[in-house]
């Protein structure tokens, strides 16, 4: 993978204006909460249009303000996994899961989609498929919303706060699958966050966010050796 932006956007706070490139693996985003981090994966996945803004994912222009061009979200091959899940509730499971196959069809050969079954194996959902969202715990809803995501065939997974408001033991149940996704599965994953400890144990590469504006981006070691920078993003 290879994605390239430079995104611009007036907040009511303040205003942000960001710039990054992405390679291959899974990239944390981080800093304190109201700092941007849902915004920027907002407008990378095209649900937000930038003031000013360009992106680039392996070559492909998906925002281009100067040349007028705004890729719709459903043709950006960006799965989005968001905090509250928002899975469909009168669907079971499988439904949820399969809900995007359709429009990857029409972009991406049968070969080279992830299938239902190694989805479900991978994730841990066989119990569950007939079930409805409100009958499953939360680790599960969890899993159905990131399963969902990997049957749209992306080309890279955003994933929001994916640590937030949930106990220790479904934090380390998280951390296993999205390790599981990272070993096994070939997609680049951007991953927002406020709880450093827990990107440590995914990836050694973050963006550091703080009122919209950009204050690194590198390996996490070499930040956490310069005096003062974590605890000034986390304020």
């Amino acid at each position: 993978m290879s994605l390239d932006f430079r995104l611009e956007l007036p907040m009511r706070s303040f205003d942000f204006n960001i710039e990054g490139k992405y390679e291959n693996g899974i990239t944390a985003v981080f800093g304190p909460s109201g700092a941007g981090k849902t915004s920027l994966l907002k407008m990378l996945a095209g649900l937000v249009k930038p003031g000013n803004g360009f992106i680039q994912l392996n070559g492909r222009i998906l925002t281009d303000s100067e040349k007028g061009i705004f890729v719709p979200p459903q043709k950006r091959a960006i799965g989005f996994v968001f905090q509250e899940k928002l899975l469909f509730p009168h669907m079971t499971v499988k439904q949820n899961l399969t809900f995007g196959m359709r429009y990857a069809r029409k972009r991406c050969p049968a070969d080279k989609m992830i299938s239902l079954s190694e989805v479900v194996e991978l994730l841990d959902l066989p119990e569950v498929l007939d079930s409805k969202p409100a009958a499953i715990s939360g680790g599960e809803q969890q899993r159905t919303a990131l399963g969902r995501a990997l049957l749209c065939a992306p080309e890279l997974i955003l994933l929001d706060e994916p640590f937030n408001a949930v106990d220790c033991r479904l934090r380390d149940n998280i951390l296993t699958y999205l390790t599981k996704l990272k070993e096994r599965v070939d997609i680049p994953m951007i991953v927002v966050s406020h709880d450093l400890p827990d990107l440590q144990k995914l990836t050694d590469t973050v963006q550091l966010i703080r009122d919209g504006q950009s204050e690194g981006y590198g390996k996490i070691e070499d930040y956490l050796i310069r005096p003062g920078l974590f605890p000034r993003i986390r304020a």
